[in-house]
C-alpha cells in the first residue's frame, strides 16, 4: 500500500549521510511500487546547465504503472542551473503545478542560501528537514544518540555500558545502527554487562586519540601500536589518515591562531569548529608543539595519503617519521 503525498516538494540536508540516506530510502518506498522503481525513482544530478530542465520534464511527467513517482536531486546540482533570475515566475509556476501523485526530492549536505530568490521559492514550497551530523565534543548528545539506536532496537542499557557506547561509537550514526545490531542478536533481550559489550563492540575513538598523542609527543612506538592495532580492527589506511589530516589540521590553525595572536571566535571559525568550546582544550593540546611540527607532519599526511592510492603502503613508517619531528 502506497500513500498519497501531501507533500510534493521535499529538501532534505545535513552532514549525517547515514541518516539522510535512511530517510531518503523510507520516502521512496513509502511511494514508488518496488515492480516500478526503475521507472519512477529517477535520480538527476549533474554540473550541465540544463539539468533543471531535465528535472522539471520528470517532474511534469506522470508515473508508470502502480505507485507515485520521484525525482531526486542535488540543491547544489539543481540551484547552480536556477541561476537567472528571471526565470523566477516560471520556477515558482512549475512547484506549484507538480502533479500530487510525483515528488521532487532535494538533497545536500547543507541548508541553500536562503538569501537567493530561488532559493526562498523553494523553500515556499518544500517540506524541509535537516539531518545535522552530532558534534564529537557533544556528549549529552551523543548518550541520546546512543539511546535513540538502543530504543530502535530494543537493547536494555545501565548507564555504565551507556557510557562506554557513547566514547567508543561517538557520533557515527551508521556504526550505531549497525553496533546495536549487533547487541540486540547477542542480549537477546537481557541486560549486558560492559565487559561483555567492550569484546563485542572495540573503542576506536581512543584508539584514535591515543595514536595522535603520541605523534605529537614523539613516540614513535607507541605510536606504531596503536596504528597496528587500528588496522587489526578493519580500519582501512586511507580512512586513518583521513582522520589524522584532520586532527593535524585543526591542531596547525589553533597553533597558528595562537601565535598571531588571532581572538578564539577567529580561530574557532576558520578551524570550523562546531563547538567553540572546544578551543580550550585544542589550545592545551598544542601548547608545547611548534608550528613548524604542525605543518610538516601535515605535508607528511597528505603525501602519504597520494602514497597510498597510488598502490604505496608506506602507513607506518610514515607514522613513524611524523612521531620524530
Amino acid at each position: 500500500m502506497f500513500i498519497e503525498s501531501i507533500m510534493t516538494v521535499y529538501l532534505y540536508y545535513g552532514e549525517d549521510s547515514y541518516s539522510l540516506n535512511q530517510k531518503i530510502d523510507y520516502l521512496v518506498n513509502q511511494n514508488v511500487h518496488a515492480e516500478w522503481k526503475a521507472f519512477n525513482y529517477v535520480k538527476l544530478f549533474g554540473n550541465e546547465r540544463n539539468i533543471a530542465a531535465k528535472v522539471f520534464t520528470e517532474v511534469m511527467t506522470l508515473p508508470f504503472g502502480e505507485g507515485n513517482k520521484i525525482i531526486h536531486t542535488d540543491s547544489d546540482s539543481l540551484i547552480g542551473s536556477l541561476s537567472n533570475e528571471d526565470n523566477n515566475q516560471e520556477l515558482e509556476n512549475q512547484l506549484s503545478q507538480i502533479p500530487s501523485s510525483n515528488i521532487l526530492l532535494i538533497t545536500g549536505n547543507k541548508k541553500p542560501d536562503s538569501r537567493r530568490t530561488v532559493v526562498k521559492i523553494i523553500l515556499k514550497y518544500a517540506q524541509q528537514e535537516e539531518f545535522p551530523l552530532i558534534s564529537s565534543w557533544d556528549k549529552k548528545g551523543i548518550v541520546n544518540l546512543i539511546g535513540k539506536y538502543a530504543a530502535t532496537h530494543q537493547v536494555k542499557l545501565t548507564p555504565d555500558v551507556t557510557d562506554y557506547l557513547a566514547e567508543a561509537i561517538g557520533n557515527n550514526t551508521a556504526r550505531a545502527d549497525s553496533e546495536f545490531a549487533k547487541l540486540a542478536v547477542y542480549a537477546s533481550g537481557q541486560i549486558i554487562s560492559v565487559e561483555e559489550v567492550k569484546h563485542l563492540i572495540g573503542n576506536q575513538n581512543t584508539d584514535y586519540i591515543k595514536l595522535t598523542i603520541a605523534m605529537l609527543k614523539n613516540h614513535p612506538s607507541l605510536a606504531i601500536v596503536k596504528v597496528s592495532k587500528l588496522l587489526g580492527n578493519n580500519e582501512h589506511p586511507l580512512k586513518i589518515v583521513a582522520t589524522l589530516t584532520s586532527i593535524f589540521r585543526t591542531w596547525l590553525i589553533t597553533k597558528a591562531g595562537i601565535e598571531t595572536k588571532l581572538s578564539d571566535t577567529k580561530i574557532a571559525e576558520i578551524a570550523e569548529l562546531k563547538n567553540p568550546k572546544r578551543l580550550y582544550y585544542l589550545k592545551d593540546e598544542v601548547k608545547f608543539v611548534g608550528v613548524k611540527k604542525l605543518k610538516t607532519s601535515l605535508t607528511l599526511l597528505v603525501q602519504l595519503e597520494a602514497e597510498l592510492k597510488s598502490g604505496v603502503d608506506n602507513l607506518t613508517s610514515r607514522i613513524a617519521e611524523i612521531s620524530t619531528i
